[in-house]
């Protein structure tokens, strides 16, 4: 009861005091209570979570949501914009908090959305402008893609026939090479199925050949042609039969100076297409 007597005299006395008190008591019902003061109240300042430092790196940062808006994001050099998702995801990673892994959750959904939009956008431009598609030359759906297998085959097996007496394939084995017996196997169909012929070369009775070809593995295939000091390794190790058709084939043309190393790939029914790198 003493105590409270205390505190209401020690109101009263400041009340009568000073005047500037009793003036903010008595207009209580407007001001700062109702923010009809013109001053406003001091934001209360609080310490970005973004600006934590690294202890182990002094000077390092981490981004944060509150520095960026979602349009500087969105139109952002993709450059700038991949250092800051990275910033992102390793404080997300480093501080697994709720906050940090929302935030970068958050660009990632801008990234995605840059994304489909340059999808999109692609779309769009390749059915207005087919010659910069690769479709053509490269169809996805079922029946072009079995259409593009089999022209692509025959052109293989075709270059094959009509070089065959010109080229032939050295194999370089061991004995006791387990690899070697398997290739054999495979090398007996190719030769079967297209008629060239495979020199075997066992490099524990010829190791000068094997030095002469840098063979240091077995089994290993050496394409060669005839009456050209040039030779064109096919395959080291075992080869299915598939890609040694494939690499014969695209040696020979090599070595003929049919194709270029940057054409290494292309087939000569895609020459002029956009598959063809010399196109202009």
């Amino acid at each position: 009861m003493i105590r409270k007597l205390l505190i209401t005299e020690l109101v009263i006395s400041l009340w009568v005091v000073n005047p500037a008190r009793a003036d903010y008591y008595s207009d209580s019902h407007t001001g700062w209570w109702w923010y009809e003061r013109d001053t406003p109240l001091e934001e209360k300042k609080v310490p970005k979570e973004t600006e934590k430092a690294d202890p182990e790196n002094e000077g390092k940062t981490y981004p944060s949501l509150s520095l960026y808006t979602e349009e500087r994001l969105f139109d952002m050099d993709p450059g700038e914009f991949q250092k800051i998702m990275d910033g992102f995801r390793a404080k997300a990673i480093r501080w697994p908090t709720e906050g940090n892994v929302t935030e970068y959750y958050r660009v990632s959904e801008i990234a995605r959305k840059k994304a489909l939009a340059f999808t999109n956008t692609s779309e769009y431009v390749w059915q207005k402008h087919p010659e910069l598609s690769t479709v053509a030359d490269y169809p996805t759906n079922t029946p072009g893609m079995q259409a593009k297998y089999g022209m692509e085959k025959e052109e293989r097996e075709r270059v094959l026939e009509e070089n065959r007496d010109d080229f032939a394939l050295v194999m370089f084995v061991r004995p006791g090479c387990e690899f070697c017996d398997e290739e054999l196997k495979i090398i007996k169909w190719f030769t079967e199925t297209t008629g060239w012929v495979v020199k075997e070369v066992d490099i524990s009775r010829q190791p000068e050949l094997a030095r002469r070809f840098g063979v240091t593995i077995t089994p290993s295939l050496i394409l060669i042609q005839k009456g050209n000091k040039e030779y064109m390794p096919v395959s080291a190790g075992v080869a299915t039969a598939n890609e040694i058709e494939d690499k014969a084939y695209r040696t020979v043309r090599l070595l003929k100076k049919e194709i270029s190393p940057d054409e290494y790939s292309l087939y000569e029914f895609q020459r002029g297409g956009s598959y063809d790198v010399n196109r202009r």
